[in-house]
C-alpha cells in the first residue's frame, strides 16, 4: 500500500503495475457485473464512457457498454473525442452503428456520429490509474475529465473504475479537481464519503 504521495510518482508506479497485469480480461468482465449490480439504472438515459485503449492494459469498458445495448435499450452510451491541443472531450452518441477508429495517438474515437450535450448527462464512468479514500484519482496527467465534469450538470453520477484499490491520500489535489461519487472495483463498489 502506498501511503499518502504525489501524482507524479503514483503514475508512474500504477502505470507499471498496471502493464504487468495478466488478468485485466477477467477483472473488467468483473467490474461490469459489480456495476450492473450496484446502480439502478431504470432512470439513466444517458451513461458516458470511456473507450479503453488496449494496449495500455485500460479497463475494457466494451464488456459494460455490450451490456447497454442488449440489457438497457433505453440507455445511450455517449463516448467522447479529445482535441489534444486544447485538452478538452467532445461528447458523441454510440450506437452499435458507430465507426470507431484509432487516432494519431492509439485512443478509439467514434468517427460520423452525432453530437451529444454535456448537461444531458446522468452518469460518467472515468478512467483512472489510481484513487484515494476521498474520491480524487490519478489519471494521465492532462486534466481531461476534470475539464469536462466541471461542465457536467451538478447532479452528475461520476464513477471511476479501478483496478486496484484506493490509496490513503493523493497530496498534490488542485482545487480543478472533482471528485468521484463512487468507484468500481472487480470485488464491490465504494461510495466515497463526503
Amino acid at each position: 500500500m502506498i501511503d499518502k504521495t504525489y501524482k507524479k510518482e503514483l503514475r508512474r508506479y500504477f502505470m507499471s503495475k498496471r502493464q504487468a497485469l495478466q488478468d485485466v480480461s477477467e477483472k473488467s468482465e468483473a467490474i461490469s457485473q459489480q456495476f450492473f449490480r450496484f446502480f439502478d439504472l431504470e432512470h439513466i438515459s444517458k451513461i458516458h464512457l470511456f473507450l479503453p485503449i488496449l494496449k495500455f492494459n485500460e479497463i475494457n469498458t466494451w464488456v459494460l457498454i455490450h451490456h447497454i445495448w442488449h440489457k438497457h435499450p433505453h440507455i445511450t452510451p455517449i463516448v467522447s473525442k479529445s482535441n489534444l491541443h486544447t485538452y478538452n472531450m467532445v461528447n458523441y452518441i454510440l450506437s452499435q452503428d458507430t465507426i470507431i477508429v484509432k487516432n494519431k495517438w492509439g485512443i478509439p474515437e467514434p468517427i460520423h456520429a452525432i453530437k451529444c450535450p454535456d448537461k444531458t448527462i446522468d452518469m460518467v464512468l472515468i478512467p483512472l490509474l489510481c484513487f484515494d479514500k476521498q474520491g480524487f484519482r490519478v489519471g494521465y496527467g492532462k486534466g481531461f475529465y476534470d475539464r469536462f465534469l466541471l461542465k457536467c450538470r451538478k447532479d452528475v453520477i461520476k464513477i471511476g473504475c479501478s483496478l486496484f484499490e484506493p490509496v490513503t491520500k493523493i497530496a498534490d489535489i488542485h482545487d480543478n479537481d472533482v471528485k468521484m461519487d463512487y468507484c468500481v472495483m472487480n470485488d464491490r463498489v465504494l461510495k466515497i464519503e463526503n
